[in-house]
């Protein structure tokens, strides 16, 4: 009898290892595209600027925005993502220097105004904490790399506006759209973190030079993805 349940717990343990092993092969075969899948971090900027339609242009006007770029200051993304031809129509672009560093402009030489709209995005090989800088000043007594390592908050930038025709004390006001997003990248079922910037801000339209607004700054914490 003894010998009897032991052929029979013997076959049973057999048949629970064979179904185990089963799942774990049916598992590994689910698993591994996803463990060798490889998704390269990504700049992505979208510049939105309202308010502008109709605003008359004294001679050339001028706009200016943050770009991204690391804790050091470096720019993350090339020039050309940004001044590749026409792309904003009525607009010209490029990067200027400024007192505060390098900044995207706008310029125009029509005699109105228009609104702009400039989604841009670029492959970005390198995984380090990004924003849109200048960055003028963060909370507390910390420094800009201490701060992108952070959880997020929100610190002071810049933007700039010149060149249009003076009105009344009830100009239009210029809305700033700004929203930047970078990282996210995955190697071997390890996402990266994720860093954005988001810039919402109304500037007066007859408003002249560097203009101090805020921005937030908030680090989606990467991880083990299933």
């Amino acid at each position: 009898m003894d010998h009897k349940y032991r052929k029979i717990g013997k076959t049973v343990l057999i048949a629970l290892i064979s179904a185990c092993i089963v799942i774990a092969a049916a598992f590994l075969l689910l698993l591994a595209p996803a463990y060798v899948e490889t998704t390269i971090p990504v700049d992505s900027y979208v510049i939105e600027i309202d308010g502008l339609s109709g605003l008359a242009v004294n001679g050339t006007a001028t706009l200016m925005v943050p770009i991204p770029a690391n804790a050091n200051g470096e720019p993350v993304m090339p020039d050309t993502a940004f001044t590749a031809g026409d792309q904003v129509f009525g607009w010209q672009t490029s990067i200027q220097e400024t007192p505060y560093g390098k900044m995207l402009a706008f310029t125009t030489t029509e005699r109105s105004a228009s609104d702009i709209l400039l989604p841009t995005g670029e492959m970005e090989k390198k995984e380090e904490p990004r924003l849109l800088t200048p960055v003028i000043a963060v909370p507390g007594n910390t420094s800009v790399a201490e701060f992108c390592r952070s959880s997020g908050g929100t610190y002071a930038t810049v933007v700039f506006v010149d060149g249009f025709v003076e009105a009344s004390e009830n100009a239009t006001p210029i809305t700033f759209k700004l929203e930047y997003r970078g990282g996210a990248g995955m190697k071997h079922l390890v996402t990266e973190d994720t860093w954005t910037t988001n810039v919402h801000a109304t500037v007066a339209g007859n408003a002249s030079g560097f203009v101090q607004v805020p921005a937030e700054y908030r680090v989606i914490a990467g991880g083990i993805y299933f």
